[in-house]
């Protein structure tokens, strides 16, 4: 009888080996991204890298599980380039699966159009519920392929563009690239890097039935070409509204230089200054497109915005929202010129809270809710939404910038009424933010523009001879500042201006009267020996626009100030 072992003496039990998913893929635009930043989010874990002179990452995500959505950061020819790829489906070998997601032009325009928003944003939610399935995918890849090559003449229907073997030229072997490199070359030709960011912005607009803009005209757009010296301004359709509310959708064909709107075709002259042009017409109107494609126009009238048509849901919509609104009341108001300044938070029923702070009292110590109509934001069928306020119902309009932010415009005149009862009034939402004080030494380029309603000696609107106010609008000026002193509430600026101005300094303070505003009182600089007045005023910024709007904050004086970032 043989005695079996108890007790301890056993052997040491092995553990099981570690699971482990390990992504790999080239990033590239035509040309290696080298050195640059690799993020992966999965469906369970994470990783990071930093590409090879190849442009080639390998990712090892242990305990990870697919799919993954993958982000590259990096630069290519001095231009700044974030991509995103995504990776469904891997291959299993004991206990590491494998999988590829090559990052490209090509895969952020895919992944755009699968999810009808920013892959930026489809990054950032990744793995809190958001998803996109292959059969989205798929679909997504047929659209963008066949629409460059039957719009742009771009064939890519080769290739896989997540998985297909790709070598890409580099800075040392320019001419290294195989061919899925080369049709990325050719896809540069049409949609360059620095054009990029506002073609994916387009091309998330263009799902649903109902989109104002198809797959097709965008990229049919794209191949008319750009404003020359400014790859943010794409041909398209365009939206412009007014001081007054007066609201148009007109179509840029920067190739063929010219504008279409209603009245017929204006020729496009390009300024000396990048991303400004003048259009012909009845009258002069100039253009000053800003960083993420959105800008403001001017003739000697009035002062408008002007921004890509798209198409949002009514997700992107709700919450809360800081608004600026100027304009001519009705007659029955005095046609008095009003600024309005305060919040609308949008419920996910649609229901809206709209509260005011007393602007003429320069009051801002509490923003009072509006008890007394009754407001509400439906979407409508071709992505914009429609503000029911009381009995009036107001067209409401969404601009995404490249770096997801949303800004919405509205008009309460979108007809451009001057009827004498009629609300002559455009306004604008933006999200609640808080600004910070940049350094000493911070140098802005801007446009400035003014639109003025004209007050008679009483303070009183002047009408011309048909009823309508009396308007008209300051001379371009093409300033920039430069930080002189900066504290957590306060930046000093010096100005330099081809105007009587040039040289003022003056100091603004920052998230005053309220968050993301800045603020600055009536004054006199006597630095240059000369003094220089200026107005009191208060302004806001429009979220990754580019634009800010400041408005005057005296009885004598009534005017909107529009400011655009500029080349």
């Amino acid at each position: 009888m043989v005695a079996a072992c108890g007790g301890g003496g056993g052997e040491t039990p092995v553990a099981p080996a570690q699971a482990s998913l390990q992504l790999s893929g080239v990033a590239a635009t035509g040309l290696a991204m080298a050195s640059s930043a690799v993020d992966v989010k999965c469906a369970s874990g994470t990783g990071t890298a930093t590409t090879n002179a190849s442009g080639g990452y390998t990712v090892t995500v242990t305990d990870g599980a697919l799919p993954c959505i993958v982000k590259v950061t990096g630069q290519v020819n001095g231009v700044d380039v974030t991509l995103h790829s995504l990776a469904q489906a891997g291959t299993a070998s004991g206990s590491t699966t494998t999988a590829t997601a090559n990052v490209t032009p090509l895969t952020e325009m895919i992944l755009a159009r699968a999810v009808g928003t920013l892959p930026s944003d489809l990054f950032a939610n990744f793995g809190s519920g958001s998803a996109v399935t292959s059969t989205a995918i798929t679909q997504a890849s047929t659209d963008i392929l066949t629409a460059l090559s039957t719009a742009a003449g771009v064939d890519l229907t080769t290739i896989d563009p997540f998985n297909t073997p790709l070598v890409a030229a580099t800075s040392a072997n320019p001419s290294g690239g195989n061919n899925y490199d080369k049709l990325l070359d050719q896809l540069g030709t049409v949609v360059s890097p620095a054009t990029l960011a506002q073609v994916v912005s387009q091309i998330a607009s263009t799902t649903g039935s109902g989109a104002p803009t198809t797959l097709s005209e965008v990229v049919t757009n794209i191949s008319k070409g750009l404003l020359a010296g400014c790859p943010q301004a794409l041909s398209g359709k365009y939206r412009i509204i007014d001081y007054i509310g007066a609201s148009d959708v007109v179509e840029i064909d920067f190739g063929a230089g010219l504008l279409k709107a209603a009245d017929g075709d204006h020729a496009i002259t390009p300024s000396s200054q990048a991303c400004e042009f003048d259009v012909a017409g009845s009258v002069l109107t100039t253009v000053m497109i800003g960083p993420a494609g959105a800008g403001v126009t001017r003739d000697a009238e009035r002062v408008g915005f002007i921004f890509p048509v798209q198409a949002h849901n009514f997700a992107s919509a709700q919450g809360k929202w800081e608004f600026l609104e100027s304009g001519v009341e009705e007659a029955s108001s005095n046609n008095a010129a009003r600024h309005w300044v305060g919040e609308m938070t949008i419920a996910s029923d649609g229901k809206v809270t709209v509260c005011d702070y007393d602007v003429p009292a320069n009051n801002f110590s509490a923003c009072v809710v509006d008890t007394d109509e009754a407001a509400t934001l439906q979407a409508n069928s071709d992505g914009t939404f429609s503000l029911q306020y009381g009995s009036g119902s107001s067209p409401v309009y969404g601009f995404r910038a490249p770096n997801g932010a949303l800004t919405l415009f509205g008009t309460n005149n979108p007809s451009g009424s001057l009827a004498p009862e009629v609300l002559k009034s455009s306004f604008v939402l933006t999200r609640p933010n808080t600004i910070s004080a940049a350094p000493v030494g911070t140098e802005s380029k801007f446009w400035d523009v003014t639109q003025n309603v004209v007050l008679d000696s009483g303070n009183n609107t002047v009408l011309n001879p048909g009823g309508d106010p009396s308007l008209n609008t300051g001379t371009i000026a093409r300033n920039s500042t430069v930080i002189t002193a900066s504290t957590e509430t306060t930046i000093t600026r010096k100005l330099t201006s081809s105007g009587s101005d040039n040289g003022r300094v003056d100091t603004l303070t920052l998230n005053n009267p309220i968050p993301g505003m800045r603020s600055r009182p009536q004054g006199v600089d006597n630095s240059t020996g000369t003094p220089i007045p200026y107005s009191a005023i208060i302004s806001r910024g429009f979220q990754g626009t580019g634009i800010s709007i400041a408005l005057d904050n005296r009885v004598d004086r009534h005017f909107m100030s529009y400011s655009v970032t500029r080349p």
